[in-house]
């Protein structure tokens, strides 16, 4: 017999016993249902918290200099101007920027505060930085005594606030206040665990020239021109971040005449967080997993359908076979009529769990502030069909042999 007619049988044979088929297709439904929706909501789950994690993180890359291990040099490793132009003439790296930071007195209006001073090259900083200003402007390439400063220092750190294109003392010299930080979840506490909320920013050359005010309480250690705290810089978009890394490093090892063993300066690059992926990742899998139990239960109740089938179906069998159908067209009769249970059961659970992925994802992004969107992952789809469809013919295999060896005569004895 011709594989279309005899889906067209087992169509009609699903559908002449429409209460058990339903009640079967609705093992089928409840299984796939749950696995997609554990799914599809654990993967948008795993990559909003890996995109707000990494969201944390900036794409500046850090290089300080570290006395080599094990090293009886007297002298500490310094980053100077060569550095810098090694940087600057490797073609991966974007942007180079550098880092002078100090301690010093801010005053105004009367009043003085400890400030932490850093000094950045503001040709470059601007487009580097993730700083946020309430009022004013960055840093530009021709400035030289002007200053950012934090919004604790602008707002609560005097009497009065320091408004923009206002002269603020530091050290020994006067500056103008171009812009003002935003403010922070640190910034108005004052000093906190060691850190200063007390922060300004100027051009790197400007930190070398302050100096302290003559009734200072405290001292700072002096600053040579041309050696840097840090050098930050930054990779292109495209480029490989190991691959670009190994480089630099193999180049600065080169110019600063060190290698493995006494290298002398670190490079930090930002660190991805895998960690809480991971996780969710294994915890997706062991729900999916317990969800998956629901589908042999499915599967137990389209091969006891099955056998039921069978049963009722014996005596067509037998007239059947009397008329010349072989034990393969029985044989498959019945495995479609279980594959049709088992696809039915596969589409209507993909529905079912679509839509409850999507009310889930719909809380998940409720609780973490984040926008929704749509998820169906197509290895949701592929497991739907997938799932179903094998289900659904490994139930109907042993019922499916059973009909096709029954004897004619034997068949149509019975009642």
């Amino acid at each position: 017999m011709k594989p279309l007619k005899l889906f067209n049988m087992a169509s009609k044979m699903v559908k002449s016993s429409k209460l058990r088929s339903w009640i079967t297709i609705l093992g089928i439904v409840i299984g796939i249902a749950s696995v997609i929706a554990i799914i599809s909501a654990g993967d948008y789950l795993s990559t909003s918290v890996s995109d707000q994690l990494n969201d944390m993180l900036s794409d500046e890359i850090t290089l300080t200099a570290s006395a080599a291990q094990g090293s009886d040099d007297d002298e500490d490793p310094e980053l100077t101007d060569m550095d810098v132009l090694i940087l600057n003439g490797i073609s991966d790296i974007e942007y180079v920027d550098v880092r002078v930071s100090t301690r010093n007195e801010v005053r105004f209006a009367g009043g003085r505060e400890t400030a932490t001073i850093t000094g950045v090259d503001p040709a470059v900083w601007s487009q580097m930085t993730d700083e946020e200003l309430s009022a004013g402007r960055l840093l530009q390439a021709s400035d030289s005594n002007a200053v950012i400063i934090s919004y604790y220092t602008a707002t609560e750190a005097f009497d009065r606030e320091i408004g923009i294109n206002q002269m603020i003392t530091i050290g020994n010299k006067q500056f103008k206040v171009v812009g003002i930080l935003e403010e922070d979840e640190t910034q108005g506490f004052g000093q906190m665990g060691g850190m200063s909320s007390n922060t300004v920013y100027m051009p790197y050359e400007a930190v070398y020239t302050l100096e302290l005010d003559d009734d200072a309480s405290y001292s700072i250690s002096e600053k040579e021109e041309g050696v840097y705290d840090e050098i930050i810089f930054t990779l292109y978009e495209d480029v490989n971040q190991t691959t670009a890394l190994e480089n630099i490093q193999k180049k600065l090892m080169m110019s600063r005449h060190v290698n493995e063993d006494n290298m002398d300066f670190t490079i930090r690059s930002p660190t991805v967080f895998e960690g809480p992926e991971q996780i969710i990742s294994m915890l997706t899998t062991f729900l999916s997993f317990i969800a998956g139990i629901s589908l042999i239960v499915g599967v137990t109740g389209i091969s006891n359908t099955m056998f039921t089938t069978v049963l009722e179906k014996t005596r067509e069998i037998g007239i059947m076979k009397a008329i010349g159908a072989k034990n393969k067209d029985i044989m498959l009769l019945f495995v479609f009529n279980s594959a049709i249970i088992g696809l039915v059961g596969g589409f209507l659970g993909l529905v079912l769990g679509t839509i409850l992925s999507q009310i889930i994802v719909w809380f998940i992004a409720q609780s973490m502030d984040s926008s929704y969107q749509f998820v169906l992952s197509i290895k949701s789809v592929v497991i739907a069909i997938g799932c179903s469809l094998a289900a659904g013919i490994i139930a109907g295999i042993i019922p499916a042999y059973n009909a096709s060896k029954l004897k004619p005569v034997e068949a149509l004895r019975s009642e």
